[in-house]
């Protein structure tokens, strides 16, 4: 649809009119007014009620505690082969001592090294940070706050704003048929299980 000006007796009207080629619609105007009261109804009705947001927030608090424990049973694991790395150094250094034929000391000093090597990237996995609590609270902020008001955020939106948030909500452009209301709307996932969900 694109927007357009007509030229009334007294005063200028604003409408929209559909340019897409071989619409039935093609060239026809659809006031201003009654497209954009649907589109508000359109995004009004994807707006989760509360108790919805709050059993999301719920879930995505679970799968957040569940990667957390994951990262952390992952961090002990390495750990632990890092003790196991220098145990075998260890016991390698032994031999290393104890043998004369300089083939052996050779392939026990290029075991050593390799051990080393892989020592180094276990101890550097062991002390990568875990999730921080902070850092899922923010996340979760600002996706409830897109998810739970979509309409005022466009509403209130620059045109940039507007733009994104028809982009995260609606998976394809919404069409307007012939009767005067719009089609089903096709929306991004995060709608679509809401709206599974809320159903």
């Amino acid at each position: 649809m694109t927007g357009a000006w007509s030229k009334g007796k007294y005063k200028h009207y604003a409408y929209y009119r559909c340019e897409t080629r071989g619409c039935s619609q093609k060239s026809k105007s659809v006031p201003k007014a009654k497209l954009e009261d649907g589109f508000e109804e359109v995004l009004k009705s994807l707006q989760p009620t509360k108790q919805l947001v709050d059993l999301a927030i719920a879930m995505f608090k679970d799968a957040w505690n569940g990667r957390l424990d994951a990262a952390k049973a992952e961090r002990a694991a390495w750990g632990e082969k890092v003790v196991v790395a220098d145990k075998s150094i260890l016991e390698l250094v032994d031999r290393l001592v104890e043998t004369q034929n300089a083939t052996v000391i050779k392939a026990i000093e290029a075991k050593i090294e390799k051990l080393e090597r892989e020592k180094i990237v276990l101890s550097e996995k062991a002390e990568q940070p875990l999730p921080s609590t902070a850092r899922f609270e923010e996340c979760m902020e600002l996706s409830m706050r897109f998810l739970s008001k979509p309409w005022e955020i466009y509403k209130n939106g620059s045109y940039a704003v507007r733009q994104t948030v028809l982009r995260l909500v609606f998976s394809e452009p919404l069409t307007f048929t012939p009767e005067g209301v719009y089609g089903t709307p096709k929306t991004t996932l995060p709608f679509k299980v809401l709206g599974a969900f809320s159903a």
